[in-house]
């Protein structure tokens, strides 16, 4: 349990008389202090504080300070709530300042905006008029020698690259408001805050409007997959192949047989990309073929099994190929999800998995992965007959992958032959471009 969290609200009643205390906790934060005579103060508010979890503790921290303003103790709150969420590392916050150059307000006060979050002078000093308070300094480089001082210098001044996550992004959310910036400027500011905060798994979304124009608010990414992609097994257009561990306690694999059956990427992918095109062409001709984007089209052609897949594939490429260029995602076909061993033939009593192979995936950023399947006959029947079992079976490890945080989309294959298929494909990733902020032209 967090000592300096505990101290600092023992501190915020402990000026109070023993009169107080049979009040105050509870009508400030619903606390209720014991009573007890010959108890010191010290004692009855430790026998409190005994009784609550490190969580409880640290919401009630929030109470205590959002009465009186105690940046400090709602700051040890927050740290505790925080604790088990991706990080707002101190490099993102340093380049989310860079991206202000010397201009964090634009249109609003700086110092009321900075002011509402952040410590920048004290009620003594403002009373006897000291000049060396934070506020004036702010006032001195950033008002009336507008330009003195970066942004990312204000930063390390109030302390923003260490406070918590929601004060950070209280004070981003408040950068990008109509009242700061509109328009042009307030979109183009977004677009490049949310270019860094991705790396983090955060963004500025819009959340509502004032008077036409949008609200922001500071939020994580919707919810990807966690974990880093490793080992792609993909485009698969003959027998399944046989693997082993290289190195079991490092997870890397080794194709046993069937090597020529199946690609494997094997280089790290991060969530600010997912897997690009382009870094797939790249991996592609250094494999010893020298190989470009033509010829690994084709080997990827190879592994698709319908005519529907084949439209799905060409539509994708020759619609964004041009116009998304080296931002494209790689649209990899047939790759295994879940992975049975060879040796499972020979297992009397063991169910297979389910969906061992994924039509189409795309990984995006944000550890966004995005299923896209066919549906053919075989999807809802058994030789010729309607099959509830095979259904069943579908629908159940769907379920499985988006609860696991994929997204997963269906098309019937009926959809994507023929007249107005191009359309439908189209119209499809037109949108879930749009969902994940790809950018096209």
């Amino acid at each position: 349990m967090s000592t300096d969290l505990r101290a600092k609200i023992a501190n915020f009643f402990h000026p109070m008389s023993h009169a107080a205390l049979d009040i105050e906790p509870f009508r400030i934060a619903g606390l209720e202090i014991p009573r007890g005579d010959g108890f010191s103060k010290s004692q009855r508010i430790d026998a409190a504080l005994d009784n609550l979890s490190e969580m409880e503790m640290a919401k009630l921290a929030l109470k205590l300070a959002q009465g009186r303003d105690d940046v400090a103790l709602d700051e040890a709150g927050r740290k505790v709530l925080e604790a088990d969420e991706p990080p707002l590392t101190r490099i993102t916050r340093r380049d989310v300042a860079r991206v202000f150059g010397d201009d964090l307000a634009g249109e609003a006060d700086v110092l009321e905006l900075v002011g509402r979050y952040f410590v920048i002078s004290d009620p003594f000093e403002e009373l006897f008029g000291g000049s060396g308070s934070l506020r004036n300094k702010i006032e001195r480089h950033m008002v009336r020698n507008a330009g003195d001082w970066s942004v990312e210098f204000l930063f390390g001044e109030i302390g923003a690259f260490d406070c918590s996550r929601a004060r950070f992004g209280a004070l981003l959310q408040d950068t990008v408001h109509p009242l700061a910036r509109s328009g042009e400027e307030q979109l183009r500011t977004v677009t490049a805050l949310n270019k860094v905060l991705a790396r983090d798994g955060y963004e500025l979304a819009v959340d509502g409007d004032e008077s036409g124009h949008p609200i922001y608010t500071f939020r994580p990414i919707v919810r990807g997959v966690e974990g880093r992609p490793k080992n792609l097994i993909f485009a698969s257009r003959g027998p399944k192949p046989e693997l082993g561990f290289a190195d079991a306690i490092n997870n890397d694999i080794v194709i046993l047989s069937g090597e020529e059956s199946c690609l494997v990427y094997d280089r790290p992918i991060t969530a600010a990309n997912g897997l690009l095109w382009s870094e797939l062409v790249t991996w592609w001709s250094e494999q010893g073929s020298g190989g470009d984007a033509v010829s690994l089209g084709k080997r990827l052609q190879e592994a698709l099994a319908s005519d529907a897949e084949r439209k799905i594939f060409a539509t994708y490429f020759k619609t964004y190929r041009n116009s998304v260029a080296d931002a494209l995602p790689a649209l990899l076909p047939q790759v295994y999800l879940h992975y049975d061993p060879a040796v499972v033939k020979m297992l009397r009593h063991r169910l297979p998995l389910i969906r061992q192979r994924m039509d189409f995936l795309l990984l995006l950023p944000g550890r966004q992965r995005v299923v896209i399947e066919v549906d053919g006959k075989h999807h809802f029947s058994e030789g010729e007959k309607p099959s509830l079992k095979i259904y069943s079976a579908m629908v159940s490890a769907d379920r499985e992958l988006r609860l696991a945080g994929y997204e997963v989309y269906r098309f019937g294959a009926n959809e994507l032959v023929g007249t107005g298929s191009e359309k439908v494909i189209q119209d499809f990733f037109d949108k879930l471009f749009r969902l994940h902020r790809v950018t096209t032209a």
